[in-house]
């Protein structure tokens, strides 16, 4: 049974925003809204630099705010396989990420956590 349930929520995750009716922009709006719900989490606060409101000054900071907004690095599969974390207990953004999923986040991606910082990507 708990196989199927990992298997189950695997295809959940790999279908929800990543179908081709799902653009770049809303991949990166969607991992950028749950990024953000973590914000109160001692292990990302220090390594998010939001700005003044996460959201809105990540979206400005990453372009992925505009619509013709399109991957280039980190590329689209990296974002979504860094999104694991964030969707292993629900696909819904409604929740917010445990602090220990986006501290997974932060460890397993420095790429993407440095996409969202403004920074080069870590050698």
């Amino acid at each position: 049974m708990r196989r199927y349930v990992f298997v189950m929520g695997t295809l959940a995750w790999l279908t929800a925003c990543s179908g081709s009716g799902a653009t770049d922009s809303a991949v990166c709006q969607d991992v950028v809204s749950r990024y953000c719900a973590s914000e109160e989490c001692p292990q990302v606060a220090d390594k998010l630099l939001p700005g003044a409101g996460c959201e809105a000054s990540l979206l400005e900071r990453t372009g992925c705010g505009a619509e013709d907004f399109a991957f280039s690095t980190p590329t689209r599969e990296r974002m979504l396989e860094c999104r694991t974390p964030f969707v292993q207990a629900t696909t819904s953004t409604g929740r917010p990420p445990s602090c220990a999923d986006a501290a997974s986040f932060i460890e397993a991606c420095p790429d993407v956590a440095a996409f969202f910082r403004g920074e080069p990507p870590p050698p």
